[in-house]
Parts: C-alpha cells; sequence; structure tokens
C-alpha cells in the first residue's frame, strides 16, 4: 500500500495541472446544468435552446472539453511510467506492476471519478431529488462510463508511447468507425440490431480493454495488445457481416400463426406524382398508405421493424432489408405507412409496371396497465413514475420534466382534446368530444441509469393526434388538463405479412415537392 500511495503523491505532483483543468470543466459543467434548468423555468425553452442564445459558446463547449480532458488526464498519467519499448525505466527502481497498475487507477478514480460523484450528487440536490434515494443509480452511471470510455482510453494509452501516438490511434480508429457505418449501410437489415448482437459487442469492448491493460502491465509485450486490439477491430468486421440477420429477426419475432394482432390494407394512392425523376435524384422515396383496424381497446404496439420486397413480371427484384421503423400504432388509429427508398435505375424499370410487394412487419406488442387519471396542477409539481414537472399555457404548452437517472422506461399520456384547458389562438377551433390524443414514452432496457455524465434527464410530454383532421384544431396540456396516465407492459413480439399484388410504385412516389410538404 505505500509504494501505491507514493506513486499517486508522483503523479499528483507531476500531473496537477491536468487534473485541476479536468476538475475545473467539471464544476463548469455542472454550473451551466443547473444555469439550464433556470432558463427552462424562466422561459420555457429546453436546455439546448437556452446554451444557445443566453450561455453562448462556452455552455455548449464545456462538455466537450469535459471527456476531452479526462482522455488526457489518463493518457498522461499512464504514459508517465511508459508501457511502450524494452527501456522503461521504472522496472529498475523497481515498481511491482500490481501496484503500479493499483496506482493509476487511484488517481483515475480520484481524479475524475470523484469529482464526477460529487458533480452528480450536486446535479440531483440542485433538481430537487434526495440523493441518498439513488445510490444505486449513480453508482450504476459511474460504472457504465468506466467501462466504456475510461477503460477504452486507458486500454489506448497503456500500447501508445506518446501523446502524439495516441491520437494517432485515435484517427485510424475514428476511419475504421467511419468504415464500418458505410459498410453497415450496404448490408441489408444490419442497421435493425438485435439486442443480442449488441450485447456481445459490448462484452468483447470490455474484455479487450482489460485483457490489453492486464497484458501491458503484466508482461508489456505491445505488440501482441495491439494485435488483439486489431483482433477486436476484426471480430467486429465479422459479425457485421456474417450474423444471419433475417434469421435473428425471424426468431426473435415470430411470425404471427392465428388471429394477427393488427390488420394491415392498402390504402389507395393520392395525386401520383406527375414529373420525371430527376437525374440529380440518386434514390426515389415510396410511402405506401395503409388502414389499421383490430386492435383491441388495451392494445399498443410498435412497428419495430419493416421490410418490403419488389417483384416485377420481368424477373427484377428487390429487398430493402429489414429497417428500423418506431412508429406506434393505437386502438382509435385509422391510418399509417411505410416509407422506403429506391435506387433510380431500379425505380425507372419498374415504376409502370404492376408489381407484387411483400410487407413483413415486425410487431411488439403492448397491454395498456396501470390506468390513473390526472389533473395537471400550476406552478411546479411531482408527475408519477417521471419526477418534477411544469405545464404553462404559453407557447408550449407541454409539460416539461426533470427526472433522476432516467427517463420513464413506459409511460403513456392520453387526453381527450376537448377537455384542453389551454386558451385558444387566432384561428383555432376546439375538438369534439371523444378526438384522442397521446405520447407515449417507452424504451426497452430497464437499468437504473442512463448512461451519461448529468444524472437529471429532461422529458418533454406533447400531445399528438393519430387521425388529425384539421390543422387549426385546439391542442396542448396545460394546467387544469385532465389525463390519463398508464404503463403499457410488453406482452409479447411477433411478425406479420401483407402481400400487395399488382400495384404501381409511381402511384405512391414522394414526389420532391410533396416530401419537403410531408416531412414538415
Amino acid at each position: 500500500m505505500k509504494q501505491i500511495l507514493h506513486i499517486f503523491q508522483k503523479d499528483a505532483r507531476h500531473y496537477w495541472r491536468e487534473s485541476a483543468a479536468s476538475i475545473v470543466l467539471m464544476a463548469a459543467y455542472a454550473w451551466y446544468e443547473t444555469r439550464g434548468w433556470a432558463a427552462e423555468g424562466a422561459v420555457g425553452y429546453d436546455v439546448s435552446a437556452f446554451r444557445l442564445f443566453t450561455s453562448g459558446f462556452l455552455s455548449g463547449l464545456v462538455p466537450v472539453l469535459l471527456p476531452i480532458s479526462w482522455a488526457l488526464v489518463i493518457v498522461r498519467v499512464i504514459q508517465g511510467e511508459s508501457l511502450v519499448g524494452d527501456r522503461q525505466f521504472w522496472v529498475t527502481r523497481p515498481y511491482e506492476w500490481k501496484k503500479l497498475l493499483a496506482a493509476k487507477i487511484l488517481f483515475i478514480l480520484v481524479v475524475v471519478n470523484l469529482p464526477l460523484l460529487i458533480a452528480d450528487i450536486f446535479l440531483l440536490s440542485k433538481a430537487g431529488f434526495p440523493p441518498m434515494h439513488y445510490l444505486t443509480g449513480l453508482l450504476w452511471m459511474q460504472l457504465l462510463i468506466a467501462l466504456f470510455v475510461l477503460l477504452t482510453i486507458a486500454a489506448l494509452a497503456t500500447v501508445t508511447a506518446s501523446l502524439l501516438q495516441m491520437c494517432l490511434a485515435i484517427l485510424v480508429i475514428a476511419l475504421y468507425l467511419i468504415g464500418m457505418v458505410s459498410l453497415s449501410e450496404r448490408i441489408p437489415s444490419s442497421s435493425f440490431s438485435s439486442s443480442i448482437v449488441d450485447s456481445l459487442q459490448s462484452v468483447l469492448l470490455i474484455g479487450t480493454g482489460m485483457v490489453v491493460i492486464w497484458w501491458q502491465y503484466s508482461t508489456r509485450r505491445t505488440a501482441r495488445s495491439r494485435w488483439l486490439i486489431a483482433g477486436f477491430g476484426f471480430v467486429l468486421f465479422l459479425i457485421l457481416v456474417a450474423t444471419p440477420y433475417r434469421s435473428v429477426v425471424a426468431r426473435q419475432y415470430p411470425l404471427e400463426a392465428g388471429q394477427p394482432p393488427v390488420q394491415l390494407a392498402l390504402l389507395p394512392a393520392e395525386k401520383p406524382a406527375a414529373e420525371n425523376v430527376s437525374d440529380k435524384e440518386d434514390d426515389v422515396q415510396i410511402q405506401i398508405p395503409l388502414s389499421v383496424s383490430g386492435m383491441t381497446d388495451d392494445s399498443l404496439m410498435t412497428m419495430s421493424g419493416v421490410m418490403v420486397e419488389i417483384e416485377s413480371p420481368d424477373g427484377v427484384r428487390w429487398n430493402s432489408g429489414w429497417r428500423s421503423n418506431g412508429t406506434s400504432l393505437f386502438p382509435e388509429q385509422k391510418r399509417t405507412q411505410i416509407d422506403f427508398s429506391l435506387k433510380r435505375k431500379i425505380f425507372e424499370r419498374v415504376r409502370g409496371t404492376p408489381v407484387v410487394a411483400r410487407i413483413s412487419v415486425a410487431l411488439t406488442v403492448f397491454h395498456d396497465r396501470n390506468r390513473r387519471e390526472f389533473i395537471v396542477p400550476n406552478g411546479e409539481f411531482v408527475m408519477p413514475d417521471v419526477g418534477l414537472c411544469t405545464s404553462e399555457a404559453g407557447y408550449s404548452r407541454n409539460i416539461h420534466c426533470r427526472a433522476a437517472l432516467r427517463i420513464p422506461s413506459s409511460l403513456l399520456i392520453t387526453s381527450d382534446l376537448s377537455q384542453t384547458t389551454c386558451p385558444a389562438r387566432k384561428e383555432e377551433v376546439r375538438a369534439q368530444s371523444g378526438e384522442i390524443a397521446r405520447d407515449w414514452h417507452h424504451y426497452s432496457d430497464s437499468e437504473p441509469a442512463e448512461f451519461g455524465i448529468s444524472p437529471v434527464k429532461t422529458v418533454d410530454f406533447d400531445l399528438r393526434t393519430v387521425n388529425p383532421t384539421d390543422a387549426r384544431r385546439l391542442n396542448g396540456i396545460c394546467p387544469g388538463t385532465p389525463l390519463v396516465l398508464s404503463k403499457p407492459e410488453q406482452a409479447r413480439q411477433t411478425r406479420i405479412e401483407l402481400v400487395l399484388n399488382g400495384i404501381r410504385l409511381n402511384d405512391y412516389r414522394l414526389s420532391p415537392t410533396r416530401r419537403f410538404t410531408f416531412e414538415r
């Protein structure tokens, strides 16, 4: 223990400037966060708008500089006793490698993790949340940052001899990631990732980082450690190109054998695009409108993924692969749509020909549970399963909340638009009784805290109607508006398929004009 403290004290003397800069940036980050909350309460805008128009350049720069300062501290303190080459002076002291490693870990914990934990406790307290009630979540946040950020930086620092080599290594990794992203866009279904694949990649990342650090401190065989990192990158490449994505999706979302939980049917096309496809359009956007029916009153669904297959009479075949979607379906909903894009050359071959389109939809089915009525109070109030919230009858007309450690994993807000207490603006008309609007926040993970620096998360709730009838319809959440809060629970995952015979894709093409209107 004496040698560990001796090395720690030596590092504290040598790298106090880097350490001080990191701690000051952590304090600045906490200060800007609290100022952002004050601005939210004053003007009803979110943190990013406050930073952009009020705090200015520095408030946006601090969250970027903070992790950079962590990286600088870690690189400097690890490379202080070089692990690269065969002329390390510290071997002759002699330092025991286990104690040297322990001293470096202690230094990172004191300079990076401890200030972060103190800042998180301060932010929770300032936001109105008792920190002692969230110790498990705070420690979980520390663990996530340590494993996915600090460990990765430390592993790279052990196989590089200088800050310049570290920068070159980061550049190589950045180019590798750009290449992997570009490759994934060309591999069908790879963007519709599986939780199993994501977990495997995370385990490999953490395991590789730990083994590299252990090897470097115990044997200092840099070449072997670098080859291990390269091997990790190659394994990620193999996972990307070799994973049988369609089989994984078919296993995760089995084909519905009986009555489907929802019935989808093709709707007539709107006015087709008259103009020809411009040579400047590499991709042609297609939008297939579908009617929605057959849902039970207590069910909700998410179109987790969609795959479209097209076959023309002259033998042209095209498959989009599985693509993440995320569209929600509600019992009162009458229609939805499937959007995809075709390469212009393929579209020109099938645009006027009746084709067969097979649409596969991966559905996550939920049952609405724990329904309770809630009247929005004035001022700041506690919203069940969320945190501290405010609502105003001004510009935003929504509920803005601060939550501790994570936003709700599943919370549905339902309202009858005719009961809104928001004042009508010019040309707005009140809805008729029974016009339902909702907002649904749901996420698949149930971890005690989200990954991030700040333990205070912000979330907004806005009412959206799934069957819009009039753009002038009065909408919004204001003090006094009655709501129904519920917590949908996942019931199952399934897959349905829809075969559309003899449709002409040109009838469903979005022209640039219609596309702009749709995106707005």
